[in-house]
Parts: structure tokens; sequence; C-alpha cells
């Protein structure tokens, strides 16, 4: 028997304009705060007792995904339009799995640059949509042309942008890439091409490696030597009078913006060695120790500010050199900024490693794997250092202090 109220109606014909709109019936839909018994009993007898769902504050809700995994949305989209009087149109659309490799071969022809990333994304199905489940497929398909847009533009990244400028530029507002289903696919896309993936368990610090900061006043780097800069035709000199006092300068993002040149003052004929050095307590002991060098603290792995500096004074130095942690993160850190510039490790080496056996850590799994990883690498600069780390365990920069 057929119970027609005007709220049942109402709640039917909001389930027809959302299909209309969305073009697929799923999540969740509102339908009243505290309904009586009678307007349960009609969602029960019509969807089932499981897909009414009641919150806390006595919220209704039907749950489109519980209510259609037994029946086919056209069975359903052909129920509601009978109750209504009104045939609803539709049509059925292929499955997501063919939504999906429709969508990865539309990207692959709009962008042959990421070929590693369409490839990585077809060797795990449904990866790529995993974020977008409850979306339609032309919501879908519009993201991810935007975010293949945004990785595209983060791989050849050299300037500084903030996760709100980003957002802005590719997705028209500033709010998309802070938090939510956008983001987490942007960083699942970014992992592909992650130097030290491994960061991601701090999503800022991770993106940084791409250039992206949450905001301009965490861009800095420290640095200790003579160093003058010039920047809008202006010579800097206060690093250098820093220097003179047996201190280090930082500098932040707008300190490096717009600056043309560095170089060594009164050290032009003798220019000194340059040491980037990985963690603080080393860093400062190479301050108050190595006056005639220069150093640079990495401060982990190298953002933007620090490869910047790096880039500048590298190739002016006698020699360039780093100290660091021997485990895979130490010795990644070593082989970004060599690629950068050449350098050599200093006192994280193969034989500075044997000498101070006693003092070698184990690795965790989660470093063992991905050591392994990286020596996957044929061309990895440090190979000899990571198999030793490897095999009998890792020098920590606090140890060769305490060791001498």
């Amino acid at each position: 028997m057929r119970t027609n109220t005007g709220f049942f109606e109402e709640i039917l014909a909001r389930i027809a304009r959302r299909y209309a709109l969305k073009g697929q019936l799923t999540g969740t839909m509102k339908v009243g705060m505290a309904l009586g018994s009678a307007q349960m009993q009609e969602l029960h007898n019509f969807f089932g007792v499981e897909p009414i769902r009641i919150s806390r504050n006595n919220e209704v809700r039907i749950n489109f995904d519980l209510a259609l995994q037994h029946g086919e949305e056209s069975f359903w989209l052909e129920r509601i339009g009978h109750f209504l009087g009104t045939p609803l149109q539709w049509e059925k659309r292929p499955n997501r799995g063919e939504s999906e490799k429709r969508l990865l071969a539309r990207l692959q022809l709009a962008f042959p640059e990421l070929r590693k990333l369409i490839s990585q994304l077809e060797a795990n199905p449904g990866e790529l949509l995993k974020a977008f489940s409850r979306w339609s497929d032309r919501e879908t398909t519009d993201v991810c042309f935007q975010l293949a847009e945004t990785v595209k533009h983060l791989l050849t990244n050299t300037s500084f942008v903030t996760i709100s400028e980003l957002g802005s530029l590719f997705f028209k507002t500033s709010k998309i890439l802070r938090q939510g289903d956008v983001r987490k696919a942007l960083l699942q896309w970014l992992r592909v091409y992650s130097q030290h993936a491994e960061q991601a368990e701090n999503e800022d610090r991770f993106l940084e490696q791409f250039g992206v900061y949450h905001d301009r006043l965490t861009v800095n780097a420290a640095v200790y030597g003579p160093v003058i800069y010039s920047k809008n035709g202006i010579e800097f000199d206060w690093i250098y009078r820093l220097y003179q006092q047996g201190e280090a300068a930082t500098l932040s993002w707008a300190n490096l913006q717009d600056v043309e040149s560095m170089r060594w003052q009164g050290r032009e004929a003798d220019p000194p060695k340059l040491i980037c050095c990985e963690n603080e307590a080393p860093f400062s002991q190479l301050v108050r120790q190595q006056s005639e060098n220069a150093i640079l603290f990495t401060c982990g792995f190298p953002n933007s500010a620090v490869r910047k500096i790096y880039q500048f004074l590298a190739p002016q130095a006698s020699s360039c050199c780093h100290w660091g942690d021997t485990d895979p993160n130490g010795l990644r850190i070593a082989a970004i900024l060599a690629s950068l510039y050449p350098l050599y490790l200093y006192r994280c080496d193969a034989d500075t490693i044997r000498k101070h056996a006693d003092h070698l850590l184990p690795l965790t799994e989660k470093q063992r794997m991905a050591a392994l990883e990286i020596l996957k690498d044929e061309n990895f600069p440090f190979q000899e250092e990571l198999n030793i780390s490897l095999k009998k365990g890792w020098l920590e920069q606090e140890s060769w202090l305490h060791s001498g």
C-alpha cells in the first residue's frame, strides 16, 4: 500500500535532482532532523532499515552506498520515477575500472612528461581514483588534470611557492591543497618522484623538497663564512660581519629573493673550504673549531634556501664536503647536494666508518629497506658507505663527536 506523504515525495524528488546533477547516487544525503515514526517507517519500507542512519544529534541520512549494494542503480531510478509518476532518464555508465582506464589514457596523451606516474597508477588499479571514490566521473577527470598540471610544474619548480599560492594557481582556490582529498592525492602522486618519500609522514617537510611551503617564514638557511651577496645592485655584508664575530647568519626567504651573486670577502685568492653539515650540534662545533672554513647547515634534507646558497658558494670554494649521518637518509642528503655541485664525504666516508666500528648503530628494518632501494641506482655516488651501513651499521654525527 502506498502512503504518499508530502515529506516522502519531497525526499524522492531531491534524490532525483541529486542524480541529475551528479550523474550517480553515492555517499549520503540528509533527509531531516528528529523524524517521526511514520516518516521513518516510509523510509525503511522503501530503502530498508540499514541504509537509514541516525546521528547522535538525531540527524537522519540515507546512505546510498548501502541502499544500492544489493541492486543496480537503474532499478532504484526506475522505482523512484514510478513513485513520482515521472520516468527518470538514465544511462548505464561504464564501471569505475573502465572510467579509470579511459582517464589514464587521456592523461598519458596530455602529459607525456609524467610517464613514470602514469605507469605507477596503471600498475596499481584503483589508486588513481581512491581519493575521489564519491566524486562524479566529470569531477574526477577535471581534478586529475589539474593535479597533473600541478605535478608537472613542481617537477621543474626552482622558486618558492606557498601551498595556498599553488592552490590558487592550478585550482583557482587557495584552500583546496591545505587539507582534504585533493591534498592527499597530490602527496600520493608526488611520492612517485620523491628522492626521500619517507618524509611524507611529515607532509609539510615532504612538500618542501618540491619548493612548496606552508608559509614563507619557514624557509630559511644558516651559513657561516666570509660571505657578501649582491641584490638589486646593492652589496650586503652582514653575513661577513657576523662571521667576524664568530657567529652564523640565518637567511630568510625574503633575504634570498632576487639575490644575484655571492662571493667571499677578502678570500678571493685563498677561498675557504665549504662544509655542509646535516645536524645542529655538529654544525655548532664546526663554527667554534673551524673558523677558517665556510659552513652551511642543511637542517636535515636541504630546502630550497639551502640549495640556492650551496649553488652560489660551492663553485667558488676551494673544495666542498658534507658531514652527516651514514644512514640512508644522511647519505641521500649528501647525494642531493652532490647532484648540484661535486663534493666528498667528511668524517662520514668509508674509512671513517670502519675506524669507528664500535659506535655503529644497526639499521632498522625500514632503514634497511630504504638502503636496498637506493642501491638499485648504480649511479648513487656513496654506494660503498651505504653498503657498510647496511652490513655493519651506521655512524651518527654525534657519535663521532663523542668518539673523537
